[in-house]
C-alpha cells in the first residue's frame, strides 16, 4: 500500500507529458523488486527446469541437487580435455604449416600427414572427452533429481542427448546394441558413399585427366556421382529416424515402467454358487450366478 502510496505521489507532481512511460517504468521496477523479494526454492524446481539449468550452465544440476562435490569432478574433467585438445589441435595445425615451406618437397607429404592425421585423431577424442563429461553432468543432475520415481521426462532426456541412455536408464540394456548398431551400420554406408560421392564428383572435375584414365565417360561419371549422393541422403534421414525412434521408445517404456504385467491383471468371470449345501445353512434356497473381477 505504502508503495501505491508513494507511486500516487510522484505521478501528481510530475508534469502531465510523459505520464505513460513515467508510470510504465515505476510499475516494471516495482513489480520486478517484488518479484526479486522471493527467494527461488531449488527444491521446487521440476524436472525440465532442471534439465535446461544443467544444459546452459554444467554443475547448476549438482547444485540444484545439493551434491555440489560432483561440480569441480565435472569442470576439471571437461577442463583437462578441453586443455589437451586444443593442444592437439595446434600440434596439427602447426605440422601443417610445417609442411607447406618451400623447403619439403611433395616427396614428405606421407611423412607429415601421418604425423598431422595422429594429431587430428587425437583432438578428435578430447574432444569428444569434453562432450562426455558435459553429457554425464546433464545426466548425472537428471537421475538423482527423478530418483524416487522412475521419469520419462528422464528418459526422454538421457536418449536425445545420447542414444541408448534412455534404454539404459529404463533398464532395457538389451536395446541399447541394437541402438548403436543400427546407427553405426548407417554411420558406415554413410561414410562410404560420401568418399565414394567426392571421388567421382573430383573425376567428373577433371576428366579426361582423372584417376580413371578415360575407363568412365563424362556422364558416367556424373551419373555415379549423383547416385553416391542420393545414397548418403536416404543414410542420413534412416539414420535420424533411428535417432527419433530411440526417443520415443525411451519415452513410451519409460510410462510403462511401473505398469503391472503380471498374470492378476485380468479380467475374470467366475461361478458363483450360495445357499444350499454351499453354505453355512443346508436349508437356504440355493442361488447360482457369475462374479465379475477386473484387477489394475
Amino acid at each position: 500500500m505504502r508503495a501505491l502510496a508513494a507511486i500516487n505521489h510522484i505521478i501528481k507532481i510530475i508534469p502531465s507529458k510523459g505520464h505513460h512511460v513515467l508510470i510504465a517504468l515505476i510499475l516494471f521496477f516495482y513489480t520486478s523488486s517484488a518479484f526479486a523479494a522471493q527467494p527461488v526454492k531449488l527444491d521446487s524446481l521440476s524436472a525440465r527446469q532442471v534439465w535446461f539449468a544443467a544444459q546452459v550452465l554444467p554443475g547448476s544440476g549438482q547444485i540444484i541437487n545439493k551434491q555440489y562435490w560432483k561440480v569441480p569432478a565435472f569442470y576439471a574433467g571437461m577442463g583437462s580435455m578441453l586443455y589437451f585438445g586444443l593442444k592437439a589441435n595446434e600440434n596439427y595445425h602447426n605440422t601443417i604449416n610445417e609442411f607447406k615451406k618451400p623447403i619439403y618437397g611433395p616427396e614428405e607429404e606421407y611423412r607429415f600427414k601421418e604425423k598431422w592425421v595422429a594429431y587430428k585423431v587425437e583432438r578428435n577424442i578430447f574432444y569428444a572427452g569434453v562432450a562426455a563429461f558435459y553429457v554425464a553432468s546433464v545426466a548425472d543432475a537428471m537421475i538423482v533429481k527423478t530418483k524416487a520415481k522412475h521419469s520419462p521426462v528422464t528418459a526422454t532426456v538421457l536418449s536425445t542427448i545420447a542414444p541408448g541412455m534412455g534404454q539404459v536408464y529404463n533398464q532395457k540394456l538389451w536395446k541399447v546394441p541394437v541402438v548403436f548398431g543400427s546407427m553405426a551400420a548407417l554411420y558406415y554406408v554413410i561414410d562410404f558413399n560420401q568418399r565414394g560421392y567426392k571421388r567421382f564428383g573430383d573425376a567428373y572435375k577433371l576428366y579426361p585427366n582423372d584417376e580413371f584414365g578415360g575407363r568412365w565417360g563424362k556422364n558416367e561419371l556424373l551419373y555415379l556421382r549423383d547416385a553416391y549422393r542420393r545414397n548418403r541422403d536416404l543414410s542420413i534421414i534412416g539414420m535420424f529416424g533411428i535417432y527419433v525412434l530411440n526417443i520415443i521408445d525411451a519415452n513410451v517404456d519409460a510410462h510403462f515402467f511401473d505398469w503391472d504385467i503380471s498374470d492378476d491383471l485380468a479380467f475374470k468371470i467366475e461361478p458363483v454358487f450360495n445357499g444350499g449345501f454351499s453354505s453355512f445353512n443346508p436349508y437356504s434356497d440355493p442361488s447360482v450366478g457369475l462374479r465379475f473381477s477386473y484387477k489394475f
